[in-house]
């Protein structure tokens, strides 16, 4: 009988020791997928431009050759900036560090995302290296408050012969 209660009770007590060992283990890959959570830093493309283009009519920044068309969609609407990004390409991963992202994208070029992704805006941070103008960052912020323009509204813009 004393042999049973022993027995019991050292099963009672790996069973025990198993679940905390579970529970311990559970808690430790919660906290490492945590840690492992990706920071995506996003950035509104139009304010890239406009910051450029203050820093070349400054002229601390050389000239980038873009079509008129091209240039109207980087300003209002949501074309590419990869050549103005170029300009600023060594302080990219010191501004990344800075602001804690681990990858940094267009805001207009997420297509979908998981809901436990994190964002964070670090336009204000990727437009710095460029030091515009706080006249200059007023108009910035004031196009960013304001929805890019369509695919089809630039079409009508270019359509329509108006200056662009």
């Amino acid at each position: 009988m004393a042999a049973k209660k022993i027995s019991t009770s050292v099963l009672a007590v790996s069973v025990m020791l198993t679940g905390l060992a579970l529970l311990v283990g559970a808690e430790t890959a919660e906290k490492a997928e945590k840690a492992l959570q990706v920071v995506v830093g996003t950035f509104d493309s139009r304010a890239v431009k406009l910051a450029y283009d203050s820093a070349k009519m400054a002229g601390r920044m050389p000239a980038v050759e873009v079509p008129k068309p091209i240039e109207f969609r980087q300003g209002f609407g949501t074309g590419d900036v990869s050549e103005y990004l170029d300009q600023i390409r060594d302080e990219i991963p010191k501004i990344a560090q800075k602001t804690g992202v681990d990858v940094i994208v267009s805001k207009w070029d997420i297509e979908y995302h998981d809901p436990n992704v994190k964002f964070v805006d670090m336009t204000e941070a990727l437009i710095q290296p460029f030091k515009p103008t706080e006249e200059r960052i007023k108009i910035i912020r004031d196009v960013m408050a304001k929805p890019p323009l369509t695919e089809k509204q630039i079409r009508e813009l270019e359509a329509s012969d108006k200056e662009i």
